[in-house]
C-alpha cells in the first residue's frame, strides 16, 4: 500500500496494519509524561498545547539530537514556512526509526503537520522515550518517563533569618536538656511546671 493510500485510510497505521488508536483518543496522562521528558531532555518547556508545541518539528529534531547527537544536522533544522515543518518532521520520523522505534508506532507526517491524528504522534515519542530510557549508551542520568521536571529537583537553599530560630530546633532544645539553677540542682524549665 503506498503512503498516499496510507494517509487516506485513518485507520491504517505506518506499517500498514489496522489502526487501533482514533484520532480523537488522546492521552493527557502521556502527553504530559512526554512534555516534562522533553524539558528534562532539552531544556525547553511548553508554552502552548502540547500538539502546537510539537508541530514545527523542531523541538523533535532537537529530541533526536539528544538522543543521537549530530543525527540531523542543526542548519537543517529551520523554524519558517510549510517545507521546514515536512523537511523537521520527516528527519525526525527518519532518525527515530533508525533509533528503534517500530514503523507500527511511527506517524505520518500529517497527523503532526496538520494535526489529523495527535495521538499517534503522542504513541512515537512514548515509544521513542521508553527505548532511549533502555538505552545503556545515554548513562544513568538519562531523564525518564514520570520523572518530575528537573527544576523541582534543584536543592532548595536554607534562607537564614537573623533573630529568627526554627521552631523544631527550640523545641528539641526545650525537651532535650533542662536547666540548672544556680546551687547545681535541675530545675524544669517553665513551660514543665
Amino acid at each position: 500500500m503506498s503512503a498516499k493510500a496510507m494517509t487516506e485510510n485513518q485507520n491504517v497505521n505506518c506499517a500498514g496494519e489496522e489502526e487501533t488508536l482514533g484520532p480523537h483518543q488522546r492521552d493527557s496522562i502521556k502527553e504530559s509524561q512526554i512534555l516534562i521528558w522533553i524539558y528534562n531532555m532539552i531544556d525547553d518547556a511548553a508554552r502552548v498545547d502540547f500538539e502546537f508545541f510539537l508541530k514545527d518539528g523542531c523541538i523533535l529534531c532537537k529530541l533526536m539530537n539528544r538522543i543521537l547527537p549530530g543525527c540531523i544536522p542543526e542548519a537543517d533544522i529551520t523554524w519558517e514556512g510549510a517545507r521546514s515543518k515536512q523537511k523537521n518532521i520527516g528527519n525526525f520520523l527518519r532518525e527515530a526509526e533508525k533509533y528503534g522505534v517500530p514503523k507500527a508506532k511511527l506517524f505520518f507526517l500529517e497527523d503532526l503537520l496538520h494535526l489529523r491524528h495527535v495521538p499517534r504522534v503522542t504513541r512515537c515519542i512514548y515509544a521513542l522515550a521508553k527505548i532511549a530510557q533502555s538505552d545503556p549508551s545515554l548513562g544513568p542520568d538519562m531523564p525518564q518517563l514520570g520523572d518530575e521536571p528537573s527544576f523541582l529537583k534543584e536543592v532548595t537553599k536554607v534562607v537564614l533569618v537573623p533573630g529568627h530560630r526554627d521552631t523544631k530546633d527550640v523545641l528539641a532544645q526545650l525537651t532535650a536538656s533542662k536547666g540548672e539553677d544556680l546551687t547545681g540542682k535541675k530545675t524544669k524549665h517553665s513551660l514543665y511546671q
